[in-house]
């Protein structure tokens, strides 16, 4: 007997365009956003001409995202000054750390503000690293719920490390090692106390085989085994995220096609993912993904590719969280299409009004083929996996995922 399918319908996204952060002739890369106590959503962005010698630049929006102040800089010099992150500790106080080899190697630095326009930096961060070794840089810093601080980062003999700080305390300079060889590391701390370190590593014997990687832990001393993400040998910059649906978010950039464009992938528990969802869809190369999400709303910001490799803007993506609703919920789009189909079955969107047409994409964001939508399209000659159907309906554009199995 065959057994169907629960009909599990998905929150149709809006489509918009997204939003420049910053732009122009100049290198802008190296994004983090937050928002910040008085309601302003803030950027810090690296200016890098030559990709040796940046400086930090910042850039408000007090309209959630719709439009940006002319960044401005906050750290600037002779020295290379990449790869920022920031975090607004309680008492309202700006954080920011970033690399620099203003001491003649990379060492990550810190700075405060308590506007995120004026910056005092206070040097290098001492993490128990003797002055003529290694260089370490790339920091991501996490909050914790008792106000204290833990910080991956990246060692250039060694891997990715982490380091935690008491509040009010200092750094411990214990070294703890994370993830042998591991670069770009991220990390993040689930709800139930689980930490998530993901992180892009050589996986083949070419100059471009990277792929990403994950492990878990619960004291951030016993990690798990390493976990594959990618297996293409060319994807990179990962960043984690708890969504509002508790599951685990990675995501980042995937070279396929000639470009790099960036996707999603979620767990329930952190070891079984789920398919790759594309996030961007353009012939040119983005990258350098981070994100937060507040009320159900993801801030996504990242490089995009102007002219590679030495002009990149700073782009927001501002949509709604798409979480998989349950059995018989419409999206607040009123238009649902099942979030699973066999192959075979005709996908025809519901609550679409006289008129509506689709188009169909595949996961590169290549279109296949448009319809109507009261006719629908027929899944029998679809591969499975994942593919996106756009939905035109009296003005409005909503695309949906859908994915296909035998």
């Amino acid at each position: 007997m065959r057994v169907g399918l629960p009909l599990l319908l998905v929150p149709c996204l809006l489509a918009a365009d997204p939003v420049v952060v910053s732009s122009g002739p100049g290198n802008d890369y190296e994004s983090w956003i937050g928002r910040l106590g008085d309601g302003r959503l803030m950027v810090v962005f690296d200016r890098n001409p030559d990709w040796r010698s940046g400086d930090l630049y910042v850039t408000f929006s007090d309209d959630d995202g719709a439009s940006w102040s002319a960044a401005a800089p906050i750290i600037t010099g002779p020295a290379d000054q990449p790869l920022p992150c920031f975090l607004q500790l309680p008492g309202d106080t700006l954080r920011l750390w970033y690399s620099s080899n203003e001491t003649g190697r990379y060492r990550i630095h810190s700075a405060r503000s308590l506007d995120g326009l004026s910056w005092t930096e206070e040097g290098v961060v001492p993490l128990g690293w003797p002055p003529e070794t290694s260089d370490y840089y790339d920091p991501t810093v996490i909050i914790e719920p008792d106000s204290s601080l833990t910080m991956l980062y990246s060692v250039s003999t060694t891997g990715a490390h982490v380091a935690r700080r008491p509040w009010g305390g200092e750094w411990d300079t214990l070294r703890r090692l994370v993830a042998e060889n591991g670069r770009r590391p991220r990390i993040m701390r689930h709800s139930d106390g689980r930490y998530l370190a993901a992180y892009q590593r050589r996986s083949g014997g070419g100059s471009y085989d990277i792929d990403v990687f994950l492990r878990t832990s619960t004291d951030l001393v016993n990690w798990s085994q390493e976990l594959r993400l990618t297996d293409n040998l060319n994807s990179h910059d990962p960043f984690c995220l708890e969504g509002p649906d508790g599951r685990f978010l990675v995501w980042y950039a995937k070279y396929q096609f000639g470009v790099y464009n960036l996707r999603l992938r979620r767990s329930v528990d952190g070891a079984d993912w789920g398919p790759e969802e594309l996030v961007t869809a353009d012939p040119v190369r983005n990258t350098q993904p981070h994100a937060f999400i507040e009320d159900g709303v993801v801030y996504l910001v990242y490089a995009h590719a102007v002219a590679y490799p030495d002009d990149h803007d700073v782009l927001l993506r501002r949509e709604p969280y798409l979480g998989i609703a349950g059995p018989g919920v419409r999206s607040p789009l009123s238009v649902s299409l099942p979030a699973v189909v066999r192959r075979g079955e005709t996908l025809r969107p519901a609550g679409c009004g006289p008129g509506a047409w689709l188009e169909l994409f595949d996961a590169a964001g290549r279109a296949v083929l448009r319809s109507r939508a009261d006719r629908g399209i027929s899944s029998a000659g679809l591969a499975t996996g994942a593919w996106f159907v756009r939905v035109h309906d009296a003005g409005r554009v909503v695309t949906c995922r859908v994915l296909v199995v035998e």
